[in-house]
This record gives C-alpha cells, sequence and structure tokens, in this order.
C-alpha cells in the first residue's frame, strides 16, 4: 500500500526550516569574515581575489586564465581583469603553454610569492590572534572540527 504523507524525520534529524537558517548563518558570517580579512589585509595591497589566484598557483601550479577562471567561478573577462593587475606590479609570470603554443600559463613570479607569503600572514595572524584571545581550548577544537565540515561545502559536485 503506497504512502501519500512522507515519512517523519528521524529523531533529532533537521528540519527544512533549520537547515535554511543555517545556510544563511553561514552565508551572513562568510561575508563578515571576508570583510574582516579585507580590512586585516588593508596592510598589504593585493586584493581577496589576487590572493586567492597567486594562492592557487602556488597550491596547484601553473594554469591558463579559463582554467584560473573556472576554478575560481568567475568569468575569463573578471580573471583577465585580475591577472592584468597582478602582472602590472610583476607578480604573475606568463609563458606559452608547453604543447599548444596559442595558450598562455600564467605562474607566480618570485616577488609573487613573496607578497603571497606576507598577505597569507597577515590574514592568517589576524586569525590565529583571534582564535587564541577569543576561544578556549575546547571552543578551537569545535573549530578545528567544523572546518574539515565546511571545506566539504566547496567541494565540486
Amino acid at each position: 500500500m503506497a504512502h501519500d504523507q512522507q515519512s517523519p524525520a528521524p529523531a533529532g534529524a533537521p528540519e527544512l526550516a533549520e537547515l535554511r537558517e543555517t545556510a544563511s548563518r553561514i552565508r551572513v558570517l562568510t561575508g563578515q569574515l571576508a570583510r574582516r580579512l579585507r580590512a586585516a589585509g588593508e596592510r598589504t595591497d593585493l586584493t581577496l581575489s589576487q590572493s586567492a589566484v597567486l594562492s592557487r598557483l602556488d597550491r596547484r601550479g601553473p594554469a591558463t586564465t579559463v582554467e584560473l577562471a573556472r576554478a575560481e567561478r568567475v568569468r575569463p573577462q573578471s580573471m583577465g581583469t585580475t591577472l592584468a593587475g597582478l602582472e602590472e606590479a610583476g607578480l604573475i609570470e606568463r609563458s606559452p603553454h608547453p604543447s599548444d603554443r596559442r595558450r598562455i600559463v600564467i605562474s607566480l613570479s618570485p616577488e609573487g610569492l613573496r607578497r603571497l607569503g606576507e598577505a597569507r600572514e597577515v590574514r592568517e595572524g589576524w586569525i590565529a590572534r583571534a582564535l587564541e584571545e577569543r576561544f578556549d581550548e575546547r571552543e578551537r577544537a569545535v573549530v578545528v572540527e567544523a572546518i574539515g565540515l565546511l571545506e566539504r561545502l566547496t567541494e565540486d559536485e
């Protein structure tokens, strides 16, 4: 016999309304965190977008403009603007693709690697100080655990 009603959620399972509220809180908090990191990073002259590109090049190696745009989920034109600023500052280098001379590969310059390190130090330093000053040991452990869970939100589906 078919049931017209859905089975109730298991005891303790969050309801859809609670999940939507959680999603809203995550969205708001990530925006606030991005603004705080931007403010902390004002001591550097790299934008968050520029830092993200430099960081990706550092972690994943050289890439084309299209690959970077896809990875950062922006239009190639927007990525082109970001890359132009990085190139003007001497933070990236362009070279022909090893197997397809029509394509250009973007990589970090030595100066880009140095500046990326500085930007990371400033932003990560702010976070580390805030964790040390505002959270006890148990709370810091919860934050560490939550990071792993939140990272799964950004994994490609």
